[in-house]
């Protein structure tokens, strides 16, 4: 017993020493080095999203990526030849999506030989056979009609995984990216009739054990794919799963009414705005983001050791206004460097993937960040300063810091085991160069933008990267 409890002061004092220590210091502690020309550690990019149909810039990022969603898996547009000619082969994953759940039949008849087949039987292959039609009544589709598949039977897993093998092997595609992939649209009320229908058909079958045997056997088939929010049920379907998404856990885009002129675009009424507190409605702390954070960093442990490896945090933003002339609203759209920062420098407390998609002006989402390589993660997770909502964690080739919005600068200098001693140290955000002294610490600034429109400050994400050394 003694020997347990000195190895237990032992470990709580070794990992109390891994804590970063702080101090708020002045302004003149903070002496960025000029002209300073050091490089970094740089990677592959993790994730990203493209449309193949794009200019070059859009296929030139592209293969900048590891993973890339490009399309429908089944759009007939989208063939091995061109995606050969875009060079996009090149991509390790090149994930095509799909819509897990359903399918739409296309009422001008022009279907694909596996819709007609659902459609001739689709008294047992769906579970609307006569409707509703939710989806595309929801979205004023007046060409289609939504079908949901009847997962409980056996074959259409069967020739559902055959009908994706082909499209693959059509596409150039080599994975898929399965929306709707968690299937809890089953529980909901508007899809009542649905779930009595799968339950009066399969009394003794689970609906999301079924869709859980679909992510096995496209497993056992060798058929990478990505699904997104399968956490939702994870006791059924995340032990099939290599990488899940999430989405706006982070930031999301809104829309805001407001009359303004934008430079080359004229008038308009409203603009996408970027929510930094996306999680309920009153949020107004980054703590709401950092809790699901948790609650699936820990679902992440629980499933390793089937082979999940992390989940994917997709973001939302808007583009950045900044206003040109005082005392008229005219404006400029410029790339929302704060938002693209702070949802990677979020997801990164805890190691994960991610991306920030401007979904109408995608040009401006394109940043060298996703590219940086801050190598293993220190510690078992992020750490919080004392009396300050700012939040720190270390990795090998740097670190990376997330802060509440606060009103005025702050300087901050930083000791930690995890920091480098005599290092120089690139400020990513601001391309500022800083050092370490040699007991490991540096001072940081921390300047918090203003919402254009809001005037308030806005919560921010940095990311420090030590000097790349041969």
């Amino acid at each position: 017993m003694r020997n347990i409890l000195i190895f237990l002061l032992l470990f709580c004092t070794l990992y109390a020493s891994d804590l970063p220590k702080y101090s708020l210091c002045d302004k003149s502690d903070y002496k960025p080095i000029k002209n300073h020309k050091g490089q970094i550690y740089t990677k592959k990019g993790d994730f990203a999203t493209i449309s193949p149909f794009k200019n070059d810039n859009e296929t030139a990022w592209a293969k900048r990526f590891g993973m890339v969603e490009m399309g429908g898996v089944d759009d007939s547009h989208i063939t091995k030849k061109l995606l050969k000619q875009k060079d996009l082969l090149s991509v390790r994953h090149r994930l095509g999506y799909d819509w897990m759940p359903a399918f739409y039949f296309y009422t001008d008849g022009h279907n694909r030989d596996f819709v007609k087949w659902l459609y001739k039987n689709r008294n047992t292959t769906t579970l609307n056979p006569n409707g509703p039609f939710i989806h595309c009544k929801k979205n004023g589709y007046d060409w289609c009609k939504d079908y949901f598949y009847d997962w409980g039977y056996e074959e259409i897993i069967d020739k559902r995984v055959e009908d994706l093998s082909k499209n693959l092997k059509r596409s150039g595609f080599n994975g898929v990216f399965f929306d709707w992939a968690s299937g809890n649209f089953i529980k909901s009320d508007e899809f009542k009739s649905m779930s009595e229908t799968f339950k009066k058909r399969h009394p003794k079958k689970n609906y999301f054990e079924q869709v859980g045997k679909f992510y096995n056997k496209l497993k056992k088939r060798g058929i990478f794919f990505v699904t997104n929010q399968a956490f939702r049920n994870d006791k059924y379907l995340l032990k099939y799963i290599t990488y899940d998404m999430t989405e706006s856990y982070i930031t999301t885009d809104s829309t805001k009414k407001i009359k303004i002129q934008i430079k080359g675009k004229g008038w308009i009424d409203s603009v996408k705005v970027t929510n930094y507190y996306p999680i309920y409605k009153n949020s107004s702390s980054i703590k709401d983001s950092l809790h699901f954070i948790n609650v699936l960093t820990t679902l992440k442990q629980k499933y390793t050791k089937h082979g999940f490896k992390n989940f994917i945090y997709m973001n939302y933003i808007a583009p950045k206004y900044i206003k040109i002339y005082p005392n008229f609203p005219l404006y400029k759209i410029v790339k929302p460097k704060n938002a693209i920062y702070f949802s990677y420098a979020m997801a990164k407390l805890t190691n994960n993937i991610e991306y920030a998609e401007i979904p109408d002006m995608k040009e401006f989402e394109r940043d060298e960040i996703y590219f940086y390589d801050l190598g293993t993660p220190y510690g078992k997770n992020y750490s919080k300063l004392k009396d300050l909502d700012i939040y720190v964690r270390f990795f090998k080739n740097g670190f990376v810091l997330v802060s509440e919005a606060y009103h005025k600068d702050i300087y901050l200098q930083i000791n930690s085991s995890f920091i480098p001693k005599n290092r120089m140290i690139l400020d990513a955000y601001r391309n500022d160069w800083i050092k370490s002294d040699d007991n490991g610490t540096t001072v940081v600034k921390l300047h918090f933008e203003k919402g254009t429109f809001s005037k308030k400050p806005l919560p921010l994400g940095r990311v420090y990267l030590y000097e790349k050394r041969d």
